[in-house]
Order: C-alpha cells, then sequence, then structure tokens
C-alpha cells in the first residue's frame, strides 16, 4: 500500500399456522368462546423491476482485453454503477493462472488502501453511537503506544497526525514474515511502535501519507466496539450495505478470491506468483477483500445514508484542515487533490470526486465516486504492476475511459484533462 476478497429459507406463514390448528381453518374454542377462524385478504406484493440490460461499450472492452494481452495483468474486473443500478460489469483474463478461472465481476480481490475509509467509517459509526469523539486522542484508546496524547483520530483519519509509515520502508524481513502468519494488535503495535521517528511532522502540520494511523484506528474500534475488525466490518458496514463478497479473512492461509501476481518476462507465464501481507498485519489500512460490484454497491449505500448518517458523510467528504486552517492538500498543481476522511477529494473539470487507490503484493485497484452524480467505477486487478512499463498509463487509460462513457450516458461532457488518482 503506496501513496503512488446462505440464508435458511423462510417458513411460510399459512403453513406454521395449519401446523398448530391441525387444519389451518375452522374454529377454536377458548374459554367457552367459540372463534371462527377467519382466512385474510391475500395481499400482492410488488414484483422487483429486473435490472435493465447493461450497456455495450465495445471501446472499454477493448481496454480491458489490451492490459491482459500485454502481460499487465492476468486479469482485472471493471464495474460501472448509477444510482444502485450496474450500467457496465466485466471481468477479463484469469483469476488464478495454475488453473484459468476465468475472473468475473463476482471473484474477490484484496482492495488494499480502499478499505481506509471503511475503517473511517467505523470509526464515524462509533461515534454517531456516542462512543468515541473524532477529536478524542489516541491515548484515550490506546495509551501505550508512543506520543499517543499528541495526536487525534480526526488527524489520523485525513494522514494529518504526522505518523511515520510502518509498511512503506519497512523491514524486508517484517514484510516477508508478515506474508506468511497471523498477527495480534498487541504484536502491531510493538512493530509500529519500534519504527523511528514515531512522527514524521508534527500532528496537524502538514498531509502525510500513514498506514500506520489507519492500523492504529482499526485496533481502537476493536477496543471500543468490543468486536473484531473483521466483525464489525462485516455487521457494521457489508451486512447494512448489502454486500455479499466483501470481508477480512481471518487467516493469511484463505483462499477466497483470486491470486495476486507480479510482471515478469522472463518467467515461462511472465507473471511470479506474489503472497500479499497478511490481513491481520495490514488491519485498518489495507485488509478487506472484494469484488467491484460489491465497491460499487458499497458506495451507493455510502452516499445514500445506508451506512453513516448525512452529517458524518460530509464530514467524510469535506477537506480536512490543518491547525492553521488551511486545507489538507495531497497533491498540489494543476489536478490539485484534498483528502477527507479516508477519501482523497477532487474534481474533474466542475465535477467534484471522492476517490481512492490500493497497491498491496499481488494486487491494485482503483474506486472513485461522483457523488452529486451518483456515479461509481470500481477497478481491481490481480497484479500489483511490479514496475512494468506501460502499467499505469493503462490504469489510467481504463478510468479515463469508464467515467468518460459512464458520463456520456448521463448526458455529461466529460472533463477533457485527466484528474490525478489519488492516495493509494
Amino acid at each position: 500500500m503506496t501513496p503512488d476478497d446462505l440464508t435458511p429459507p423462510k417458513l411460510n406463514r399459512r403453513a406454521v399456522l395449519a401446523g398448530l390448528t391441525g387444519a389451518g381453518v375452522g374454529a377454536l374454542t377458548v374459554g367457552g368462546l367459540y372463534l371462527t377462524a377467519q382466512k385474510k385478504p391475500v395481499v400482492e406484493t410488488a414484483k422487483a423491476r429486473p435490472a435493465p440490460p447493461l450497456k455495450s461499450w465495445p471501446s472499454l472492452d477493448d481496454l480491458g482485453e489490451q492490459m491482459v494481452a500485454a502481460k499487465l495483468t492476468p486479469g482485472l474486473s471493471l464495474s460501472v454503477m448509477h444510482d444502485g443500478v450496474m450500467f457496465y460489469s466485466r471481468g477479463f483474463g484469469v483469476a488464478r493462472l495454475d488453473n484459468g478461472e476465468a475472473v468475473t465481476p463476482q471473484t474477490g480481490f484484496r482492495i488494499a488502501s480502499i478499505t481506509k475509509h471503511f475503517a473511517a467509517s467505523a470509526i464515524l459509526l462509533l461515534a454517531e453511537a456516542g462512543k468515541l469523539s473524532v477529536d478524542d486522542t489516541l491515548a484515550k484508546y490506546v495509551p501505550e503506544f508512543p506520543n499517543a496524547g499528541d495526536i487525534t483520530l480526526r488527524q489520523m483519519m485525513s494522514h494529518t497526525s504526522g505518523l511515520n509509515d510502518y509498511i512503506n520502508g519497512q523491514s524486508m524481513v517484517i514484510l516477508t514474515e508478515a506474508q506468511q502468519r497471523n498477527y495480534s494488535a498487541p504484536e502491531l503495535i510493538d512493530i509500529m511502535s519500534r519504527r523511528r521517528p514515531i512522527l514524521r511532522h508534527q500532528p496537524g502540520q502538514t498531509w502525510a501519507y500513514s498506514n500506520t494511523g489507519f492500523t492504529l484506528l482499526g485496533i481502537v474500534v476493536e477496543r471500543v466496539s468490543g468486536a473484531s475488525l473483521p466483525d464489525f466490518v462485516a455487521e457494521r458496514l457489508a451486512k447494512p450495505a448489502g454486500l455479499t463478497r466483501t470481508a477480512i479473512d481471518k487467516t493469511c492461509n484463505s483462499i477466497a478470491g483470486c491470486e495476486g501476481y507480479r510482471p515478469n518476462y522472463r518467467a515461462e507465464q511472465k507473471f511470479d506468483l506474489i503472497r500479499p501481507i497478511s490481513p491481520s498485519f495490514a488491519g485498518g489500512a489495507g485488509a478487506i477483500r472484494s469484488t467491484t460490484e460489491d465497491l460499487c454497491l458499497w458506495h451507493h449505500a455510502l452516499i445514500d445514508g445506508k451506512v453513516i448518517k448525512p452529517d458524518s458523510l460530509t464530514a467524510m467528504l469535506s477537506p480536512a484542515l490543518l491547525k492553521d486552517g488551511s486545507p489538507a492538500i495531497e497533491k498540489r498543481g494543476k489536478d490539485e487533490m484534498n483528502y477527507g476522511f479516508g477519501l482523497a477529494l477532487g474534481h474533474e473539470g466542475p465535477i467534484r470526486f471522492a476517490s481512492h487507490g490500493g497497491r498491496i503484493n499481488g494486487f491494485t485497484g482503483h474506486l472513485r465516486s461522483f457523488p452529486d452524480q451518483k456515479l461509481t467505477v470500481a477497478i481491481l486487478y490481480n497484479s500489483d504492476g511490479g514496475g512494468a512499463p506501460g502499467f499505469k498509463a493503462a490504469q489510467r487509460g481504463l478510468r479515463v475511459q469508464s467515467t468518460t462513457l459512464a458520463m456520456q450516458e448521463l448526458g455529461i461532457e466529460p472533463a477533457t484533462g485527466e484528474s490525478a488518482d489519488g492516495a493509494g
């Protein structure tokens, strides 16, 4: 993760009543009174309207197929949703090179840093319940962490805490071990506490990307809620949003979802199999596995108020402020971007967007929503790019074309320039 994965059948009520009365109709005697069972009128339920057919976008098909053919990624999944209705959803290539299993829009991928605004949503839910305040210091919940009294949860959610990063620049010995085992919260706190310096900047002074901040937020969620982060995500985030293929795997040995790869043109299949770091090591910074269809549904639910309250959503989608009152700027220049709570904020022409990228061993992803248009684009790859020439440009081309076609479908002239990709 750098800045640059059966509902039981319902009993039929009429059948249950029939079993209790012996026949389902007739009479009962209660206290000498004779009660005649009456049939209830049958209420017709509205049938769900079938989803409209997906759009045919050959130019987008071509770009996806070209990425696979160029050996930039074994496979990818791309979904575009407008106001809860899927415009486009397709998989390209394979999920696993060993068996040729095809990627579909239901294939699970590690989403890496796209996890961060899930963690922020969890903190906001706990704040809504009065269990914490976003302006509490970290010391209230993780007092054993160095400098915890100087840092607020608000700053951690917006990358303005000044905290160092326990993943980027970490020892390869630790990162290799992190691919092979599971971690407890005390172990993570110890690893993060040993990174020096603890603070790269004074809290609230500037914007600086930190996986440490979001992994600590995941630990705060566990300590305040009493639930594990995987369970909290499942019950309080995924379930209300209607996500069925989004989870934090509880072991690094999970086989759910697809395999991750890195381009290697000297290898027989042109890729090396790469094991991602354990979900328990990535925590609130990058543990989630999901699908492009679930990610689109997640943003639809988030924007529609099904997960957090409107005030919380407004806070998430507003530029964070530094101590001097200026906005926290992730990227300066022509495509300037601010940062909210776990999401980068920018504009494509006059149209605002919220987005986040993700990259972890073997996987890359991008999620972008245009809240005012209720439009979301989600793209996931089972390749981390590995420095392959053309990977980043091909990613951007796919994102831009997806957005352009969707905007045109809505009768909106898309911006001519290319906006930045945002954190991830």
